[in-house]
């Protein structure tokens, strides 16, 4: 009576014993396959992820701020607004070639001043009718030297300028370059339209898009 009782146990146990060895092959590369293959497929990432790490790095709006104080238009390209860039960078380019132009033409005026100032002195000093306490004042009313003089001060003032112009451009560049970073994900809405003048000059416009 008791024999009968053995064999559903002994049937459980196979079964039992025979999922458990299914359930290790299954975990186990198969025969034949390269580990190197195996441990790869176990650490492949999604695509998704990948595609987010091969995508370019903006940069954040402090940093596009300081590029665009290095290099004017730096920080719109790197944001994605080339053409906002390239309208700063074009700016600060005509600014400083005018300070440059303006400094070479400030240093031919001081040398014209400096000039008159010599040939009215000498002038006055062979004449002898100038009290030589009074020489300089003489001078500095002389026509010439006074001409010089407004000459050199016309230059400075454009100088200075143009100095002004090209620091203003170089913070609102800046700015800008700030606010390119923060909607780097939404459409410009700032549009910068450059036009030739027939009189050698150029024209700025901007339009807002809405």
């Amino acid at each position: 009576m008791s024999r009968p009782r053995r064999y559903p146990l002994t049937l459980a146990l196979v079964l039992v014993g025979a999922a458990h060895a299914s359930s290790l092959q299954g975990q186990q590369p198969p025969s034949g396959a390269d580990p190197d293959s195996a441990q790869a497929v176990e650490t492949q990432q999604p695509q998704g992820s990948q595609e987010t790490q091969d995508a370019p790095r903006r940069p954040s709006p402090g940093g596009a701020f300081l590029r665009s104080l290095v290099v004017p238009g730096w920080g719109q390209v790197a944001s994605g607004s080339p053409q906002r860039g390239t309208f700063y960078f074009t700016v600060e380019s005509m600014s400083l070639w005018m300070i440059l132009k303006t400094s070479k033409t400030l240093g031919s005026a001081r040398d014209i001043l400096a000039m008159g100032r010599f040939d009215a002195e000498e002038r006055l000093i062979a004449e002898g009718s100038t009290d030589p306490a009074d020489l300089s004042a003489v001078i500095d009313a002389d026509q010439g030297v006074a001409d010089a003089l407004n000459l050199e001060q016309l230059r400075a003032q454009q100088r200075e300028d143009w100095i002004t112009f090209g620091v203003f451009f170089l913070l609102l560049g800046g700015a800008d370059a700030f606010v390119a970073a923060h909607l780097a994900d939404f459409p410009e809405p700032l549009q910068t339209v450059i036009r030739p003048l027939p009189d050698m000059g150029i024209e700025l416009g901007f339009r807002l898009a809405f």
